[in-house]
């Protein structure tokens, strides 16, 4: 069946934004700064970049634009400040690998809370595809059961939790400014930062790579916007595996970090599970 010209151009936009997120986890490494340094120029410059693109797109209504609106858009943009600070932690304290395993699976998160809080029904894919993903998660964490990398872990499934949690709110109210939320999560988590940061100086090396962090993340946030737009959820969610995937090879290709044994069976289980269950998504809603 041939495509729509709408269908491509929203492949397109979410291919590059998925693309565009792949280097999160190098450059969090590159940077080279202390942890909470990290958070605070990473949502600093998150939501500037987001705050810049914001204010060139709605000079007509910048004041809304600008600031939540309602307290759901405030909550989202709290959940999105422990989402950055969670991804940051997570990426310092265990392989790149590992956490972007865990964070796959916060659509599947999403799913669940969507159910409770939503009252959406789940399709009987979607519960085999939790139980495989989470034995894939458990083969992930044997490895530092006892060791200083289960931190990491355990902050990147906290991170999966808020995330699905964010993406659950969002869904729940249509209106919801995406951009704006965001954009305040940054300056949430980088103002908390000021406070717990040993230093907040760094060098132009580590102020360029945060900064190119930030630009990169605004980027992929728009483009993944405008190709949700046009493409459904499960093929937006395909092809963010493309950051699962690619993500752990940037970093073994700069750094030289090598996934363990068990980080490379879980995630081969988490991210074959994704893309089946992503793609029976597409066959079901093809046929209804």
């Amino acid at each position: 069946m041939q495509q729509r010209p709408d269908h491509i151009q929203g492949l397109i936009y979410a291919t590059l934004g998925a693309l565009a997120l792949t280097p999160d986890g190098l450059l969090v490494r590159l940077a080279g700064t202390h942890d909470w340094t990290t958070v605070f120029w990473r949502g600093l410059f998150i939501a500037c970049c987001i705050g810049f693109v914001q204010i060139y797109q709605s000079r007509q209504r910048l004041l809304k634009r600008l600031i939540p609106q309602n307290f759901k858009e405030w909550v989202c943009a709290a959940l999105s400040s422990v989402g950055t600070l969670m991804f940051v932690l997570s990426i310092k304290h265990t392989t790149v690998a590992n956490t972007l395993v865990i964070l796959s699976t916060m659509s599947l998160f999403a799913a669940l809370f969507s159910m409770v809080f939503l009252k959406e029904r789940i399709a009987f894919r979607t519960w085999v595809a939790m139980a495989a993903a989470i034995c894939g998660i458990i083969i992930v964490f044997i490895d530092d059961l006892n060791g200083d990398g289960l931190d990491g872990k355990i902050y990147g499934l906290i991170c999966a939790f808020v995330t699905a949690g964010n993406m659950t709110l969002i869904r729940s109210e249509r209106s919801i400014n995406v951009p704006t939320t965001f954009a305040w999560g940054g300056f949430m988590i980088a103002i908390c930062a000021t406070f717990i940061a040993p230093t907040l100086i760094i060098t132009a090396q580590s102020g360029l790579t945060l900064f190119g962090m930030g630009a990169i993340n605004a980027v992929a946030f728009i483009l993944l916007g405008l190709g949700a737009k046009y493409i459904p959820s499960p093929e937006v969610s395909l092809l963010m595996l493309l950051e699962t995937i690619l993500g752990p090879l940037w970093v073994w290709l700069v750094l030289s970090e090598t996934p363990s044994l068990n980080a490379l069976i879980g995630g081969a289980i988490v991210i074959t599970t994704l893309a089946l269950h992503s793609l029976a998504s597409l066959k079901a809603r093809k046929q209804t």
